[in-house]
């Protein structure tokens, strides 16, 4: 499930956004900086899919929706590849690396007393 670079570009400007975004602002966005512009439903498309990955999530608004980011950055989204790929097996090397650094293992003991 890594990202493509289309999609990649989409969560950037998903991730930059201060509000809830519609297709046409993505699009209008990401063809700023272009010479040959994006399709709107080819924008639209990538957004649903993108939804459907739970990488954005998405809320009616008038006759379409409106996408926020459902991951924080692009670590974020290695994270949840690495894990859907390896699962357990990724945790468990984490722990163990994590192990042997005292720094690292203080810092993730606060984290998890930290999160809800």
């Amino acid at each position: 499930m890594a990202l493509g670079a289309l999609e990649s570009a989409v969560m950037r400007v998903c991730w930059e956004a201060r509000a809830p975004m519609t297709v046409r602002e993505v699009l209008g966005r990401l063809n700023a900086d272009r010479d040959q512009p994006l399709a709107y439903t080819t924008v639209m498309t990538v957004m649903s899919r993108l939804a459907e990955k739970g990488m954005l999530n998405r809320a009616p608004q008038g006759r379409g929706y409106a996408y926020t980011a459902a991951v924080a950055d692009e670590a974020a989204v290695a994270v949840r590849e690495v894990l859907r790929t390896h699962g357990d097996a990724a945790v468990t090397h984490f722990a163990a690396e994590a192990s042997l650094d005292p720094q690292l293992r203080d810092r993730l003991r606060r984290l998890l007393e930290q999160s809800p």
